[in-house]
């Protein structure tokens, strides 16, 4: 194994995986990305701010995310992965493009309604995801 991708998204189960993620690659000698997706804002139009104004923030607090988790990890050196878009197909995309191989994900994430087993955006990556994935509880 020689690249890990570890998916967070603020949440305690994702801090955790990423932990395990970290853990994982000092033992195996591979190199560890954090990944975090942004999912697109709509907006209506009678906002007094308007959607891309709004995306440029959440893009903002995307990157900001990732900062402390790798802070978090005690590693600012980490590669990291700020994208926009729906979370499980770019993790996908992006582990089978960039040659992953193994995606790191929390067992729950922070959906606006937590699910009772697992997290929509983990059930959604494990079921379309041509690379293992390691789900954390």
């Amino acid at each position: 194994m020689k690249r890990i991708l570890a998916s967070v998204d603020g949440s305690p189960a994702s801090v955790h995986a990423a932990r395990m993620a970290l853990d994982l690659a000092q033992n195996t000698g591979a190199q560890l990305t954090l990944a975090h997706v942004t999912v697109p804002v709509m907006a209506p139009p009678d906002l007094p701010f308007s959607a891309p104004m709004l995306q440029e923030e959440t893009q903002k607090a995307g990157e900001r995310l990732l900062e402390d988790v790798a802070r978090e990890l005690g590693r600012m050196d980490l590669p990291r992965v700020n994208l926009l878009g729906n979370p499980a197909e770019l993790l996908a995309d992006l582990a089978e493009r960039e040659g992953y191989d193994l995606i790191v994900v929390g067992s729950k994430g922070r959906g606006a309604v937590s699910r009772v087993l697992i997290g929509s955006v983990t059930d959604r990556l494990v079921h379309i995801s041509k690379k293992p994935v390691l789900v954390v509880r």
